[in-house]
């Protein structure tokens, strides 16, 4: 028999794992806002300027990895019962860090086995566990819109770019199946899709062309540029994530988080361009096997059904791109 329904409390005790990370750092701002009482959970030895105010308030900012298992034990839960939400987003994330890796064990611990420890240590506590997958889940099944309970198509195992989408799904079948035989916990799934927005690293496709132009360099576009996807600003899914985490307990969901608006890489660049001040140039193209080799793989179209959540959650992207990329770039420049 399942737990009992519970709507959330105005305060409660909040695990954020990752904290450091770019979701992580949105995230534990907007629950410390709301007056929640948060740990914040980060291998990164300081809190982040982002919530710094923060601290000492209603922030418990704890420097650590997952992968320790006396610390998480001993420190981080301190009774099994510690959390009314656990946010899981500890991991390495993105695609560029699971090609030509150095050390794929590492990968394998600090996210199957990190995950694992925190489920063992959830059990039976009546709270919300919520992990933060990938759209990547889904591979390169070309048959778009994506919808939650839609096939996965992948490459062969001999491709790195696939391995994250592996890991993910492994975290994906721990988390289904341990929600559906224990009466405690209650577990949630987000796949977001392409998130953009202040503070992300460099690295992440709209990031890099917004740091080219204001860099004064010229956006590098893989191949011809007609690949589409769909991107989300990431104060819209901050909403779904919370929006998401206070359903209430008994149920186990999954959720594609993410913008509809399909728009190709090549006017993704233009687009940088502009905001930048200078849409008299274009971005340049190279051969995506000159920078991965001749077998990197590379979904053409990544489109996510959000009908569950418009449905179950009430939310849709509110955040038109340019106006999330105008927002991204005022950020930046605002730094300088």
């Amino acid at each position: 028999m399942r737990a009992m329904a519970k709507l959330y409390t105005m305060t409660e005790q909040i695990l954020v794992t990752g904290a450091a990370g770019f979701v992580g750092q949105h995230l534990v701002s907007r629950l410390a806002r709301e007056g929640h009482s948060v740990t914040a959970l980060d291998i990164r030895p300081q809190a982040p300027d982002r919530f710094a105010a923060h601290l000492g308030d209603n922030i418990n900012y704890m420097s650590g990895s997952i992968l320790h298992e006396d610390f998480i034990r001993t420190e981080v839960f301190l009774s099994p019962t510690s959390y009314d939400r656990i946010f899981h987003l500890a991991g390495v994330v993105g695609v560029d860090r699971y090609v030509d890796v150095q050390d794929p064990l590492y990968l394998i611990d600090v996210n199957i086995n990190g995950t694992k420890l925190l489920l063992e240590l959830a059990r039976g506590s009546n709270a919300r566990f919520v992990y933060t997958s990938t759209s990547e889940i889904y591979g390169r099944n070309p048959d778009v819109p994506w919808h939650e309970t839609d096939g996965r198509v992948l490459g062969p195992p001999t491709q790195d770019r696939w391995s994250y989408s592996n890991i993910k799904a492994v975290n994906e079948h721990m988390i289904h199946m341990l929600g559906a035989v224990d009466s405690g916990l209650s577990t949630t799934v987000v796949r977001p899709f392409n998130l953009y927005g202040p503070g992300q690293r460099n690295d992440f496709v709209v990031a890099k062309f917004l740091n080219a132009v204001q860099d004064g360099c010229i956006p590098i576009v893989y191949g011809d540029g007609d690949q589409r996807r769909c991107f989300t600003y990431i104060d819209d899914f901050i909403d779904g994530l919370v929006t998401a985490s206070e359903r209430p307990l008994g149920e186990n969901e999954t959720y594609n988080l993410g913008g509809t608006q399909e728009i190709e890489i090549s006017r993704l660049a233009e687009l940088a361009l502009d905001i930048g001040g200078r849409g008299d140039e274009s971005p340049s193209f190279v051969d995506p096997a000159e920078i991965h080799g001749p077998d990197y793989d590379e979904p053409v179209r990544r489109v996510p059904d959000i009908s569950r959540a418009r449905e179950r959650l009430g939310w849709e992207p509110t955040v038109p791109l340019e106006e999330g990329l105008r927002r991204t770039y005022e950020s930046m420049t605002s730094q300088i």
